[in-house]
């Protein structure tokens, strides 16, 4: 601090050092900052010595020009205490007190005291005067929030002040005194307008929070007269606000209210007096409060817009502004915070809460959209909770993925899954910021989720959201609300009456999809739909309503999808129902075939796009310039990190509802060829080996997650061998959740390049010389499946995947004379498998069109059948590792059950088990008279050799009625009962032993139907001049020779059939190999039979065609087609 003493002027300071002569240039330099330095420095302390003399100085002024006041208020009050109504010496005394009253001194409050008994003695003349001329009304502005300041004074009086508040601010009071009606509007108005401008609601909050007694839960009784008081003073500027012409008064109010009451957080009084009573007012203006929210949510919106764009941001601290753009940027971020401070989880709560009373006139009132958009707005509230919270239901608890590549007892309870509720599944939520969540938020976003819960609020919304589809802005609240309870609870579809309503709703469903596509279309190449298809981060400000829309779209649909049968998927003629046809079909499917085409082929781009975007590269692949373009920076990818939670679901419900269609595709086939494969994909094929989809691929991909920003790798990343490169993630996820984008020749190259590799590792390379591991193995031809079974058992022999080496026992007990050299063990592992699926064995039986399944019933032969299946798996693992092609036709729901993911599969598989059953089910579904008349319960008949038995399909279920309410259910768990539950044990047996053999993940790349072309080879013609290329001779025969020449002029004039028959006498399989005849193994061989007398013979372990020399063509035709219509092979030699 200086003092000063008259002197204005800085004297000169003189340095009489002289310059030195030893001083360089550095030196004077620095000199010269240090004293530029000083000078700034002694110029911001005289800046600030001036700053704080003059606030001293006005402080010690107004202290002693207050005391002044004081003296003549007291001198003045003690000459004319008889005559103080009187309009000067009343405005003498008000412009005092007003200047000088400070709540501190006692004496203070007892002159307001005394002013304000007079003014009640006869507010008449006053309140006249306040209408009549403003500066008397200003006063009594000042007035009454000196009153309110009087209140919050612990040990003050609050008769006096609490009466003033009450004569001058209550409508009923004042109309005793002012008839005319609008004079009184402009009155309130502008006493209000202060009182609220200066934190009206805020200091009437303290004041119950200070007076208001303990409350022990939710009271519409005050709990004394102050509190009452209180109630009213608040009500009254909001009753107010909605009946007055002054737009602004009523945002000033309702902001304030809404701040100070509803959305800060709960004190006792608050939580179990105010928002009760006020929920229960009719009197209280629920409609305004909702059109003023409303009103808020764009500038908030647009605020946030503003601040993700401010150039401050990007350029650091050291952007310069201006005065004025300080200035802006100040009342911008005040009212960002102050709506920040509307927006919370207490107003989501009290808004829940005050709604009773007005949801069924908010539609009538034309509210209803907006009351959504402010839901959804504070919806993102609910990701706070932290993951202790999420409730867990008891059904869903096995509800985990197959995982049939670990040995364990686990295994049993894969076929609990369900396949929505896997696909639901997210990342830990406790990637949540909750780290600022107090117990009274925590305690309140739950009631709040419980509230959205609530049926009237749910068939309110779902009764009149169809008005509302055409309102971009209603649609994306909705869906902020179903997204956020999904990010919530993964199992919000069924847990949650919302979402589960909206998913039958067809034309919500459809809704939400075609705003997702106009708004792609209005923003062009920036759209978030196009941007994210090229894995490109949208701008901020479309990203959370392109993923609520898009995530709410696949999970209502997704769910929908299960629910409907074939015929409702294709039938594009069912009508909507009407009041007075009401026997006519309701169509639930949204869209018809030709959208679905085009959906699909949407969500197949942007599937492939959020794979991009979830492994990311170590550097970005976009340069600067091209990010500049795309409106995309670092604080995008930021933001998108931060939210990988959000992300991450929404990459699970886009492949869920992805592969719905894309199954249901399988079935009906109403996509083009090619359609669901993509050329683009960068993915190493060329090195199949590179893609390790093992058992061990957990330990490799520690280092990298989907969304997350990647980190260095540690030692413990590289025990199990080198982490997988971003290309290697992005394949395997390619691979197994969409492998269907990858054609299926360059699958099966990856499998079978996924096979070599593990030969190499298991076999090793001596194997082509008939050396290495392997396994020795003598059967009896006459008990081939016992011999096989018992020495093949996992205790003898635990690995499948070595070599063998296979000596056949004649029916004589002789050993036959040969070495395998592979045609024998080819030969062997045939018979074995056409022996083991046999129907007459027992193990499975054939569905109405001849394909196999396991036999349900096979209990009641071996008490230890879950061996055997397990046997059987792994001979038929074995066989898809040794590539070898086997005339096994499966049913389509057992090959799902091997292919897929999930264990259990779906009532639409019904078809491919039992066509009659599944022909009557959906005659059930669509039954149009009463069910109970059909005389149908829970229960199920089984017969087994020759005994029948009738099970219960539920609890109780032979005292429950097949009714119009419950057949849904009987639905679901009959065709459950006949496709997982009688064959369940069989089923996790088979696959067992499939995967001991073969990782069952590599089959996870396929259908069910290329599963079956797998095993079986594809049913395509046989393309004659691809076998003449890889055809081998022996003996004299060569391409050019008669013989052969006249044999492949024999195979030409073969219909398809007859060149079938040739290739399953040859090879023991009429189908050709999945990519061509190169990949016969051994190769198609023919050689010299020498005698012109016999017939074409056949060794199939060899694929050898053993032709004598005929020399006709159609000497050559007649004996193959003799020799192959015959039905034997061996026979003949």
């Amino acid at each position: 601090m200086f003092g000063f003493d008259g002197e204005y002027r800085r004297r000169p300071v003189q340095n009489l050092g002289g310059t030195s002569q030893t001083s360089d240039r550095e030196t004077i330099i620095r000199k010269a900052a240090e004293e530029r330095l000083k000078r700034n420095q002694m110029r911001r302390e005289n800046n600030g010595a001036i700053v704080l003399q003059s606030y001293t100085r006005s402080f010690i002024h107004r202290h002693r020009r207050k005391c002044l006041e004081r003296e003549m208020f007291d001198e003045f009050l003690r000459s004319y205490r008889d005559k103080l109504m009187e309009e000067e010496n009343l405005a003498f005394l008000l412009k005092r007190i007003v200047f000088f009253y400070n709540a501190k001194e006692t004496r203070d409050e007892e002159r307001l005291i005394e002013i304000c008994q007079h003014i009640l003695r006869s507010p008449a003349r006053l309140l006249q005067n306040c209408v009549n001329e403003y500066v008397w009304l200003h006063r009594l502005k000042k007035l009454l929030d000196l009153c309110i300041s009087q209140l919050a004074i612990a040990h003050g009086s609050q008769a006096i002040p609490l009466r003033m508040l009450e004569t001058f601010t209550a409508e009923a009071s004042i109309e005793r005194y002012i008839e005319n009606d609008k004079l009184i509007l402009i009155y309130l108005d502008c006493i209000f307008r202060f009182l609220v401008e200066r934190d009206y609601y805020f200091r009437l909050r303290r004041l119950l929070e200070q007076k208001c007694p303990p409350l022990d839960g939710e009271t519409l009784h005050p709990p004394n007269h102050f509190s009452e008081a209180i109630f009213q003073l608040m009500l009254r500027p909001l009753l107010l606000a909605n009946r007055s012409s002054f737009f602004s008064f009523g945002e000033i109010v309702y902001r304030s209210f809404s701040k100070h009451v509803l959305s800060s957080i709960y004190s006792e009084p608050i939580q179990y007096f105010i928002i009760p009573c006020l929920a229960e007012c009719t009197e209280f203006p629920f409609e305004y409060l909702i059109k003023s929210l409303a009103r808020w949510i764009p500038v908030e919106q647009a605020e946030e817009i503003n601040k993700d764009n401010d150039p401050t941001s990007t350029f650091g601290a050291n952007f310069s502004v201006t005065l004025s753009g300080k200035c802006r940027t100040s009342i911008s971020q005040t009212k960002t915070k102050d709506f920040a401070k509307i927006f919370t989880c207490f107003l989501l709560h009290s808004l829940l809460i005050l709604d009773r009373k007005h949801l069924k006139s908010l539609h009538a009132k034309s509210l209803l959209g907006d009351y959504i958009k402010i839901i959804g707005h504070v919806s993102p509230m609910i990701l706070r909770l932290p993951k202790c919270s999420l409730k867990r239901i008891s059904h869903h608890a096995n509800d985990i993925e197959d995982s049939s590549t670990e040995e364990s007892d686990d295994e049993e309870r894969i076929y609990t899954n369900q396949r929505t509720l896997q696909a639901m599944d997210v990342v830990n939520t406790s990637s949540i910021n909750t780290a600022l969540l107090t117990e009274s938020e925590r305690q309140n976003l739950l009631k709040c989720v419980e509230m959205l819960n609530d049926n009237q609020r749910v068939q309110t919304i779902a009764d009149n959201i169809e008005n509302y589809l055409k309102d971009d802005g209603v649609l994306q609240g909705l869906c902020e609300i179903c997204h956020n309870l999904m990010i919530y609870n993964k199992t919000a579809i069924f847990d949650y009456k919302l979402l589960y309503t909206l998913a039958f709703m067809p034309n919500f469903i459809r809704a939400v999809w075609f705003t997702l596509v106009a708004q792609s279309q209005q923003q062009g190449f920036n759209a978030p739909l196009i941007l994210i298809s090229k894995g490109v981060v949208p701008k901020v400000p479309n990203v959370s309503s392109f993923v609520s829309l898009l995530a709410t779209f696949c999970m209502l649909f997704g769910r929908l999808l299960p629910t409907l049968h074939d015929i409702e998927f294709c039938d594009e003629k069912l009508l909507i129902e009407k009041p007075l046809q009401p026997t006519l079909h309701v169509r639930l499917m949204p869209f018809s075939l030709a959208e679905i085409v085009q959906l699909s082929k949407t969500l197949k781009e942007v599937s492939l796009g959020l794979v991009e975007l979830a492994f990311p590269e170590t550097r970005s692949t976009l340069n600067q310039h091209y990010r500049f373009v795309l409106g995309r920076s670092d604080s995008d990818d930021k933001r998108m990190k931060q939210q990988k939670l959000i992300w991450s679901n929404l990459l699970k419900v886009v492949v869920f509802v992805l592969n719905q269609i894309h199954t249901r595709d399988l079935r009906l086939g109403f996509c083009p060829e090619s359609h669901w494969t993509v050329g683009r994909l960068d993915l190493p094929l060329d090195r199949p080996s590179d893609l390790p989809l093992t058992r061990g691929i957990s330990s490799r991909t520690r280092g990298i997650r989907p969304f997350q920003p990647i980190r260095d790798f540690t030692r413990e990343d590289f025990e199990n061998g080198p982490p997988m490169s971003t290309k290697q993630i992005r394949s395997i996820t390619i691979l197994r959740e969409i492998p269907f984008v990858v054609a299926f020749s360059k699958r099966v190259n990856i499998l079978q390049g996924l096979v070599a590799a593990d030969k190499m590792r298991i076999q090793g390379h001596l194997q082509a010389f008939l050396q290495g591991p392997s396994i020795m193995l003598t059967v009896r031809r006459t008990h081939l499946y016992e011999d096989a079974y018992d020495k093949l058992r996992p205790e003898n022999e635990p690995d499948l995947r070595l070599k063998f080496r296979i000596q056949f026992v004649s029916s004589l007990g002789l050993d036959e004379a040969g070495i395998d050299g592979g045609g024998v063990f080819r030969e062997f592992l045939s018979e074995l498998i056409k022996t083991a699926f046999d129907p007459n064995r027992g193990f499975f039986m054939v569905t109405t069109d001849n394909k196999l399944y396991p036999n349900p019933n096979v209990g009641d032969l071996l008490v230890d059948f879950e061996k055997h299946y397990y046997f059987i798996g792994r001979i038929l693992g074995k066989a898809i590792y040794e590539n070898l092609l086997v005339e096994l036709p499966l049913a389509e729901f057992f090959l799902t059950k091997l292919a897929g993911k999930y264990a259990d599969v779906d009532i639409h598989q019904l078809a491919s088990l039992d066509p009659e059953l599944y022909k009557n089910l959906l005659y059930l579904k669509d039954y149009e008279g009463d069910v109970a008349e059909l005389n149908l319960d829970f229960t199920v008949a089984s017969s087994s050799l020759g005994q029948t038995q009738v099970l219960e399909l539920k609890s109780q279920g032979q005292s429950i009625s097949v009714t119009n309410s419950n057949r849904i259910e009987y639905l679901q768990l009959m065709a459950d009962y006949k496709l997982n539950v009688q064959i369940r044990r069989h089923c996790v047996a088979f696959r067992k032993g499939l995967s001991n053999v073969l990782p069952v993940e590599w089959l996870y790349m396929f259908s069910n139907k290329e599963l079956q072309i797998l095993i079986s080879g594809a049913e395509i013609p046989i393309d004659l001049e691809d076998l003449k290329r890889n055809c081998k001779y022996g003996g004299d025969y060569n391409p050019e020779h008669p013989s052969i020449v006249a044999f492949w002029c024999a195979l030409e004039s073969f219909d398809d059939m007859q060149k079938r028959q040739l290739l399953k006498f040859v090879t023991s399989c009429s189908r050709p190999p999945l990519l061509g005849f190169k990949d016969l193994d051994p190769p198609f061989f023919i050689q010299n039979a020498g005698d012109m007398e016999r017939l074409p013979t056949a060794s199939t372990c060899t694929n050898l065609l053993k032709l004598p020399p005929f020399k006709s063509v159609e000497q050559m035709r007649e004996k193959l087609l003799y020799a192959i219509q015959s039905g034997v092979g061996f026979e003949l030699s």
